[in-house]
C-alpha cells in the first residue's frame, strides 16, 4: 500500500501517467505512477485547482479531499469505485465532487466510513450513482457510519452483515432510495431528520429481522417518509416518521415511536395500532 497525493489537478486525467499529477508526499515531486489498488489517495491544498477527470474504474483504500480546491469528476465516464476503507470529503476547501452514475462500493467499518462532517465550500452531485456499504467481513468489529452532511444522495444500500455491528446514518442527508438487506441493525442520529424521497420497503423475515432505532436512549430520530413506505419483521424504537404514516406489519414496538402503524406477528395475540410516542 502506498500514499498518493495529487499535485496538479488542472485539466488532468486521474489515471493518465503522462499527466504527471501524482506524488508520494503533499506538494512533492511527480513519481509518474497513478494510484492502484491498496493505495490511499489525498487531494489537498497543494493539489492545484481545476478539474481532474476519472477515465476508468478504480479500486483503492481511501480517498480524502476535504482541503482540495477544484473538481473531482467521475461523471464524465460514470466509473465504478471500490474503497476498502473510506471516503472523506470533510473540510473547507472550495471543492466539487461529481459521483457520476456508477456503483460506489465502500467496504470499511469501525470509522466514519463516509465522512461529510464539515461541508463548507463543498458542492456535491450524487448524479445517478449507487452508494453501497458492504463491509469486508460479515462480522465487522465496529459500526459503519455514513455522515451525510445535509447533502442529497441517489441510491444508498447496506448489506452483507450477520452480526450486531450497526449501520449509522448521521448528518441529516436526503436519500432518494434507501435499501437494506436483512438482518440489519440500523441507527439514525437522534435530534436529526433523514429524508427518504422514494417509498421504501425494508423487509426482513421471521429468522432475519431488522432493528431500527435512534442512537441515543430517551431521544428520538426523525425519518421523513414517502407515501407507501413499509417495514416488515423489525423492532422499532425511538423513531418518528413524518410526511406519511409508515405501515409496519409483523413488527415489534420497542417504545417511543410515532407516525407508524405497528402490527405484531399474529402469534403475539396483539392487534394493529398507531403509535403516538
Amino acid at each position: 500500500m502506498a500514499a498518493k497525493f495529487m499535485i496538479s489537478s488542472s485539466g488532468a486525467t486521474w489515471n493518465n501517467t503522462n499527466d504527471a499529477i501524482w506524488s508520494t508526499s503533499s506538494g512533492g515531486g511527480n513519481d509518474t505512477t497513478h494510484p492502484v489498488a491498496g493505495d490511499t489517495v489525498t487531494l489537498d491544498a497543494a493539489s492545484g485547482g481545476g478539474t481532474v477527470t476519472v477515465a476508468a474504474d478504480l479500486a483503492m483504500t481511501s480517498i480524502t479531499m476535504g482541503a482540495f480546491t477544484g473538481t473531482l469528476d467521475f461523471s464524465a465516464n460514470n466509473n465504478n469505485i471500490t474503497l476498502s476503507s473510506a471516503f472523506d470529503g470533510s473540510g473547507a476547501g472550495t471543492r466539487t465532487l461529481n459521483m457520476g452514475n456508477g456503483l460506489w462500493t465502500v467496504q470499511g467499518f469501525n470509522n466514519n466510513t463516509w465522512n461529510f462532517t464539515t461541508v463548507t465550500n463543498f458542492t456535491f452531485n450524487a448524479n445517478s450513482s449507487t452508494l453501497s456499504f458492504i463491509p469486508s467481513t460479515p462480522t465487522p468489529t465496529g459500526p459503519v457510519t455514513m455522515l451525510g452532511g445535509g447533502k442529497s444522495f441517489n441510491i444508498v444500500t447496506y448489506s452483507g452483515v450477520t452480526n450486531a455491528a450497526p449501520f449509522k446514518i448521521a448528518g441529516s442527508p436526503t436519500i432518494a432510495t434507501l435499501q437494506f438487506t436483512a438482518p440489519g441493525y440500523i441507527l439514525f442520529t437522534s435530534g436529526t431528520t433523514t429524508a427518504i424521497t422514494n417509498a421504501f420497503a425494508w423487509v426482513g423475515t421471521s429468522s432475519n429481522q431488522f432493528y431500527f432505532a435512534s442512537d441515543a436512549t430517551g431521544l428520538s430520530a426523525t425519518i421523513a417518509a414517502a407515501s407507501g413506505s413499509t417495514i416488515q419483521w423489525a423492532g422499532l424504537q425511538r423513531l418518528t416518521f413524518t410526511g406519511n404514516t409508515v405501515l409496519a406489519p409483523n413488527c415489534f414496538d420497542l417504545r417511543s415511536n410515532a407516525g407508524v402503524t405497528i402490527t405484531p406477528p399474529s402469534t403475539s395475540g396483539s392487534g394493529a395500532r398507531i403509535i403516538s410516542g
